[in-house]
Parts: C-alpha cells; structure tokens; sequence
C-alpha cells in the first residue's frame, strides 16, 4: 500500500500536470518552451535574387543584378587575373 505521501504526489502530479521527478533527465523544460519556428521564419526576409532575376528579364533598362557571391567570386578573378 502505498503512503500517504506518495497518494498525495500522484494526486497533485495529475491536477498540476507534472512529471514525477525520479533524478533522470526528461527534458520537460524544453518542452515546455513555446515554439520559435514560426518568429525565426518571419525574421529573415526572403531572397531577393529570384525577384530581382525575374525583373532584370522583363525590363532592359535594370542593370545586370549579381548576387553577393557571385560578386565576391568575379573581384576574385579580376584580382587573380591581374597578378597574371
């Protein structure tokens, strides 16, 4: 039979929904976290090459859009092509 401690921890762990602690870790305290996924999606923008390609295609007029890359990859030839 069990005391009448324990009777009263199984009662308030089912009214306050919580976790008997038995000294293992169960990692309650991440899951009890709400959620980021939905705030770090909304935080970075969306790309703005595809955008910036599809407007460069319908007028002549936008100058050639590079991304950062491609960019960074053309100084670095330049640079290498003018050491020879």
């Amino acid at each position: 039979m069990a005391s009448k401690a324990a009777r009263i921890a199984e009662v308030a762990r089912q009214i306050f929904g919580t976790v008997p602690n038995r000294g293992v870790r169960t990692g309650m305290q991440y899951l009890k976290k709400p959620l980021t996924g939905a705030y770090e999606a909304r935080y970075y923008m969306e790309p703005i090459e595809p955008i910036a390609r599809k407007i460069q295609r319908e007028c002549s007029v936008v100058p050639l859009y590079l991304s950062e890359l491609q960019e960074r990859r053309q100084l670095k030839l330049r640079t290498l092509r003018q050491r020879g």
